[in-house]
């Protein structure tokens, strides 16, 4: 479980995210949704051990104060929202995410290979393993990195708009991947502006308003917060009633 109590954060002497509690189970999707300013790309970077906190986080019950930065990389994997694109291969930045768990030779074996090569094939990236990523598009250069982050092979994975570079159908793609990965008993933790697809792919849903906690709970039961969701998102939920649409809720008008 990667747990925060007490927690408090902020830039230049402000403070940015301030909660009391929240936790982040295995097995499951958590979204993390909020607008602009309110304070999910914090909060990630918060649980990754980037940016400076007070209170307490924890690793399975292990502060994160008291891990190294390598063992860190080990229990939590982070995608920011935007990185600079290297002169690099695709399979080379991929095989990055095994820096972490490389011995003292830092030379990649057959386990690292093996990962590499799977994290490639779920984001169908394989046949271009040989590519450059600056002749990518920008939808593929963003699997790229997920592909890197995945084969990190974290207990935890950290998606900061993981789907904001990519069309409809590998947004679908990547909502049906990160499900697959929280089945194996991996905690996914993934922010997004996207509502529908958020209550569609997420177990549990956390609502950010001004760096506070406004909501929290099932897409079931947050869809049932319809004051939250128009302070926080300036929007509602309603469910479908096509039974072939594409998500189980859709953005609906106000009453």
């Amino acid at each position: 479980m990667l747990e925060l109590r007490e927690l408090r954060t902020g830039y230049g002497g402000k403070t940015a995210l301030e909660l009391e509690r929240l936790a982040f189970p295995p097995g499951m999707v958590t979204g993390v949704l909020g607008r602009n300013g309110s304070g999910k790309s914090t909060l990630l970077r918060t649980l990754a051990g980037i940016q400076p906190w007070e209170g307490e986080i924890t690793v399975d019950g292990i502060s994160l104060r008291a891990l190294s930065r390598r063992q860190r990389a080990r229990r939590i994997a982070y995608l920011p929202q935007a990185l600079p694109t290297p002169e690099l291969r695709v399979e080379t930045l991929v095989a990055h995410g095994r820096y972490a768990r490389l011995g003292l030779s830092k030379t990649l074996g057959e386990t690292d290979r093996a990962r590499i090569r799977d994290a490639l094939e779920l984001t169908e990236l394989w046949p271009l393993r040989e590519r450059p990523l600056r002749t990518l598009s920008g939808g593929e250069r963003q699997r790229a990195f997920l592909a890197m982050v995945l084969a990190q092979d974290g207990d935890y994975l950290l998606l900061d708009e993981p789907g904001a570079a990519l069309d409809i159908s590998h947004r679908e793609a990547l909502g049906a991947l990160l499900r697959r990965v929280a089945a194996s008993g991996k905690g996914v933790v993934v922010s997004s502006h996207d509502l529908p697809l958020s209550f569609a792919l997420s177990d549990r849903l956390i609502l950010l308003r001004q760096g506070r906690l406004e909501a929290e709970g099932s897409p079931r039961e947050l869809v049932r917060e319809r004051e939250a969701l128009r302070r926080s998102m300036g929007a509602l939920l309603v469910p479908a009633e096509n039974p072939r649409s594409r998500y189980p809720y859709i953005i609906g008008a106000e009453e």
